[in-house]
This record gives structure tokens, sequence and C-alpha cells, in this order.
């Protein structure tokens, strides 16, 4: 089911006891655990009728034991079971034995911050037996009325270029479009809504660093640039975050080199858009390199993606990603 079919299912009573969160977008999957404890849970009860797990540390024994226990205070125990695909594969095959015949008085939520694809016989059948709830990463007019609810529910209203800035500059993820509006909150004056330049102001102060960065790859400046991303990554910037933002710089710079109009709204540049409105200052970077680099360059944007996809450290990887493309592409 989709994340709305999730919340319907929820407001109507009719959940199924066991529940797969899996997707793009973690900050969802958070949410409806969330959801779940605030309706399933009776007020105080929550040291009682619900515990959290985590799949690396626990067995499939002490799960179904948690959710076999009678609610004290509340209708349903609910039981949360995160990173559940670190359990070992013994416990898998017993978690599906639960699965196919699981209490009726409680709630078992199964979280994973990645999308199940089914590629094992486990995950297959997990998304065979259970319900689950796909939560997507938004886009589009979806994410840009997702942002407007969470500020409204800060009590603030957002204007719409402040929106569409706030989503280019968190690459639309909704834990750091949270955390921005949580900042943005205490910024904005009350009884004001946020403005473009309110976002600028607060959000943008990393974008300039971002900027800064962007340069001194584009300048092949190898120790400028890997000293700017410690500071990106240690002011909270995701590693995940910056190889996208980097990329769709390296895009632009590639199509103002070849001259097919990089940096014009709507090619992968992004917030680049913003950070590089003079398009002859963009060419200007981009004469710097041949057309064959900025190919190779893809090559290695593309592995530095899979490694981190695949559970590679992140920060040495971008490193080493933002030295091959300084110091390593000529």
């Amino acid at each position: 089911m989709t994340f709305a079919e999730f919340q319907k299912a929820l407001a109507g009573g009719s959940l199924p006891p066991v529940l797969v969160f899996h997707g793009d977008e973690p900050f969802l999957a958070s949410v409806g655990v969330d959801l779940l404890k605030k309706h399933l849970l009776s007020p105080g009860s929550e040291a009682f009728d619900f515990v959290s797990l985590s799949g690396r540390e626990t067995t499939t024994e002490t799960i179904a034991a948690h959710a076999a226990t009678v609610p004290m205070l509340s209708e349903k125990r609910l039981t949360v079971v995160y990173e559940f695909l670190g359990l070992a594969p013994s416990q898998r095959t017993q978690l599906l034995a639960y699965v196919s015949n699981p209490v009726t008085s409680a709630c078992v939520a199964l979280v994973s911050f990645e999308r199940l694809m089914g590629k094992n016989k486990f995950e297959r059948q997990l998304l065979e037996k259970a319900e689950s709830v796909d939560c997507g990463r938004a886009s589009g007019s979806q994410l840009v009325a997702i942002v407007k609810r969470m500020s409204q529910k800060r009590g603030r209203e957002i204007e719409e270029e402040a929106v569409s800035a706030l989503v280019d500059w968190t690459d639309g993820r909704l834990n750091r479009i949270a955390n921005e509006l949580d900042k943005l909150n205490c910024f904005a004056p009350d009884g004001s809504s946020i403005g473009l330049s309110d976002v600028e102001m607060v959000v943008g102060a990393r974008t300039s660093g971002l900027r800064d960065l962007a340069l001194a790859v584009a300048s092949r400046e190898t120790g400028r640039a890997l000293a700017l991303l410690d500071e990106l990554v240690d002011g909270g910037m995701s590693e995940a975050q910056l190889v996208s933002q980097l990329y769709g710089f390296w895009i632009s710079l590639w199509l103002a080199r070849t001259g097919s109009g990089g940096g014009r709204r709507g090619h992968a540049g992004g917030s680049y858009d913003r950070l590089w409105s003079n398009r002859h200052e963009l060419v200007e970077l981009a004469s710097g390199r041949t057309s064959r680099e900025y190919a190779r360059g893809i090559g290695r944007f593309y592995r530095a993606d899979v490694d981190i996809r695949r559970g590679m450290p992140s920060r040495p990887t971008v490193g080493l990603l933002v030295y091959e493309l300084t110091a390593g592409t000529s």
C-alpha cells in the first residue's frame, strides 16, 4: 500500500498485524511509526505496550514474545523492529513463520530504510505474506504539498518560491526539510510566513559553501576542495546529498562545455541554477576541461553512488570522488 493508503487504514482501524515499512524516504517510515504509536497506544502506556528492537541485536523469538504479551493499557501492543534485514538467516526463516501466523492482539512493524526489491527468497516471501507500506520519495506537486503541510503544522505558511528553494537545497529529502523548517520557524518573525529571503539566509549559508566546493572542483584545487568537503560534512550535509549536488553541477559544466544549454532550469543542475545564474561564468568554468574528461567524471559519480548504496563508508568514498574529479581527471 502507499503511505496515503496506510494513513487511511490507520484512521479506519483496519491495520493488519504485520506491516513492512520500506522505501527511499526514511523520514516517512519514522512518521509511520509515530502514527502507529499515536493511534494504537493509550496515553501513558508506551512504557508498557511498546517496544523498539534492532534486527542486528534481537531474535525472532524475542519479537514474537513481545508481540504475544497481553497489552496492559492499550487495545494492542506495538513492536517495532528496525533493521530487520540484519536478522541471522535462521531468524529470518522464523520471522516468515511468525508473519504467516501473527498474534492478532499486536501490531509488528518491520522497518527498513531501503527499498525491498525481492532480490532473495526472504524478501520475496515477506512482501507476499505481510502488508508493505511504500515509503518512496515524493516529487513535483506532491512534494510541494507535503512541505506546505509540514510548515503549517509548525504554525507557518511558506511561499512558493521558498518551497522551491528549500526543496532544491535539501535534495527533496523530508528529514532535511523538517530540520530546516524547524530552524526557519525560529528564525522568521512571529506571525510571518516563510519567504525566499528567509530560506536563503538560513539554508543558503551552507549552499554558499557548496558553491565554493564546486568552484574548487572545477578549478582543480584538490586541497581546498577536500577541506571544504570536510567543512560541509561536519556542518551536517550528508555525503549522499553532496554526490547528488556535485553531479548536477558536473552535468551543468559538461552541457556548458558542449554548448548544450547548461545551467538552465530543467537540467540536472538543481540548485546550481541559483548559484550560477550567469551563463558566461558557467561557460568560463567549464572551458578548463575536455568533453572526454566530463564523460569520465560521470563514471566516477556512478561508482561513488553505487559504493554508498552498497554500504561502503560514505565519507572516504566522497573524498575519493572529489580527489579524482580534481587531481585525477587530467
